[in-house]
């Protein structure tokens, strides 16, 4: 068995934009040399998710309508609440991102399995995965664990 484990870091241009990371699953999936396994994406962020979906502008704008509805971003949040969040440590800005993490957490997305077969990422002919990003833009890691045979 074979193994290799690789980090990018990756950018949205806006909140609620979306980062297409799916070329650089397959480079991992390539550097590794192996044709039948499992890739593991996993997303070190709480307030963004890795999804698995069409890359196509109608798909992405139903889905931050939709999320916006669900989870509206002029909702009270606690998160955000001054009274009621524990101190920022000395030199930490803290903004207010509740709406972010509410969403993280109903749409999950922190990391997906995604077979190999004959050498490359099992997805499906128009699924791509991708960075969906529910705060403000900032550099985020997404790490990638190849292993097979």
């Amino acid at each position: 068995m074979r193994s290799g484990s690789f980090e990018i870091e990756v950018r949205a241009e806006a909140r609620h934009g979306f980062v297409d990371v799916t070329d650089a699953l397959r480079r991992a999936v390539a550097r590794v040399e192996i044709t039948a396994g499992c890739a593991v994406a996993f997303c070190a962020h709480t307030t963004c998710s890795l999804i698995i979906n069409e890359l196509e502008d109608g798909v992405l704008e139903d889905l931050t309508g939709r999320f916006d509805l669900l989870v509206p971003p002029d909702a009270y949040y606690a998160h955000d609440d001054p009274e009621r969040r524990a101190p920022a440590p000395e030199g930490v800005h803290e903004r207010k991102n509740g709406q972010a993490h509410v969403l993280q957490g109903l749409i999950g997305g922190s990391s997906h399995a995604i077979p190999i077969l004959r050498g490359t990422p099992a997805l499906g002919r128009w699924q791509r995965l991708l960075l969906h990003e529910f705060d403000e833009p900032k550099y985020r890691k997404v790490i990638f664990h190849v292993f097979g045979a």
